[in-house]
């Protein structure tokens, strides 16, 4: 479903962009270009417990819509802006303790809840974010004139993101009694789970990137650009006690609660088609 709607936006884009080409200009005289972006990257997790250790390197993926305006004084400098759609997988384990956390069927439960007979005890051992996200990213875009058919840059600026929705998918072992100790741990996999609020619903990174447009027909340029993107906003917040749903198991056996605080540094090379 995520697939189809985001096929659907961008089509409309596409088809958007053919119709706002300017007549009898060239490339370097345009003020507004206009087009679309993809780009894959990976993600780099760095913790905020030791309980948890990242778990290798994320990916992700990104589709969307990208616009560069020239300011009136010089077009050697511009600001870029666009709308685009983040599909990531970001990967953590349990670090130092046994981590735990209580569900039914894929509901992962918080703290506060209600205990249930239908309730279940889960020990972490790897988890699997799918987060999707909206992206608005907007840059300083510092630019030469055309070298032949070659323009270089360099872009700084903000890119703030919206999550739209995200599935969990855990390995490790369940159990139906965490204070039976002489229970049969099953071995488990635990795919597409929900947690109310277990990913911040706002991201921001600063964006660092440099690249080339390429003049390859008419007014159609390509770029292609690599930038790093530093995530000063968690992922995760230290969230109230009601809303915590990971513990570990103190000397004595009694559930200590924690939150999980990571934030997200990216490496992304994105290619866009402008008109």
């Amino acid at each position: 479903m995520r697939s189809m709607f985001i096929k659907r936006v961008s089509s409309v884009i596409f088809f958007s962009f053919l119709a706002i080409g300017v007549q009898g200009q060239t490339v370097g005289d345009k003020t507004l270009q206009a087009g679309l972006v993809g780009g894959v990257g990976i993600s780099i997790l760095k913790m905020g417990t030791n309980n948890l250790s990242a778990n290798g390197l994320g990916s992700t993926f990104t589709l969307g819509t990208n616009f560069t305006k020239a300011f009136k004084e010089t077009k050697n400098l511009a600001y870029t802006f666009g709308l685009e759609f983040d599909i990531e997988n970001l990967n953590y384990k349990k670090e130092n303790a046994n981590v735990f956390y209580r569900y039914t069927d894929k509901v992962i439960k918080n703290q506060k809840e209600t205990v249930a007979t239908t309730d279940k005890y889960f020990l972490l051992s790897e988890r699997t974010y799918n987060p999707l996200y909206i992206s608005l990213p907007i840059y300083l875009n510092f630019r030469t004139e055309f070298i032949g058919d070659f323009r270089y840059f360099a872009n700084f600026g903000l890119r703030n993101r919206f999550l739209v929705s995200n599935k969990i998918n855990d390995t490790g072992f369940s159990l139906d009694n965490l204070n039976d100790p002489f229970q049969s741990w099953q071995n488990q996999e635990n795919v597409d789970m929900t947690s109310k609020g277990e990913l911040f619903v706002f991201n921001s990174n600063i964006g660092f990137t440099g690249g080339a447009e390429w003049n390859f027909a008419g007014t159609t340029v390509l770029k292609a650009e690599l930038g790093y993107y530093y995530g000063f906003v968690p992922l995760f917040l230290d969230r109230s006690d009601d809303k915590k749903n990971l513990f570990i198991l103190d000397s004595n056996f009694n559930k200590v609660y924690f939150s999980n605080k990571s934030t997200q540094n990216q490496v992304v090379l994105k290619v866009s088609i402008l008109f």
